[in-house]
């Protein structure tokens, strides 16, 4: 269908098969996607809202997140710094994790 003719409610996503109702789509390796599909597959979901990022990231911990959404998993504060520490796949604020960890 991405390079062919088909009815707007036969053209769906590869993933959700929900139809592009607005016409919007995205194509990864000749297949339809929607936005959210697209970028689960690119890896470019925020980690902390599960949305796509389009713009600014923090990479850490082996995810992407949008710059807001990189906070303590306790105070809930940003970590904007870059200083963060990982207990169980989650970051803490230094304060935080002494607080709680240590």
């Amino acid at each position: 269908a991405v390079n062919g003719t088909c009815h707007p409610d036969c053209f769906v996503c590869t993933d959700c098969l929900t139809p592009f109702r607005d016409g919007c789509f995205m194509e990864l390796e000749g297949r339809p996607l929607c936005s959210l599909h697209f970028h689960s597959r690119q890896g470019t979901l925020c980690g902390g809202c599960q949305t796509p990022i389009t713009g600014r990231c923090v990479s850490a911990m082996g995810r992407r997140f949008h710059p807001e959404h990189f906070v303590c998993a306790f105070c809930l504060r940003q970590l904007s710094q870059g200083v963060f520490k990982e207990r169980e796949e989650k970051p803490y604020c230094a304060s935080c994790h002494d607080k709680l960890f240590i």
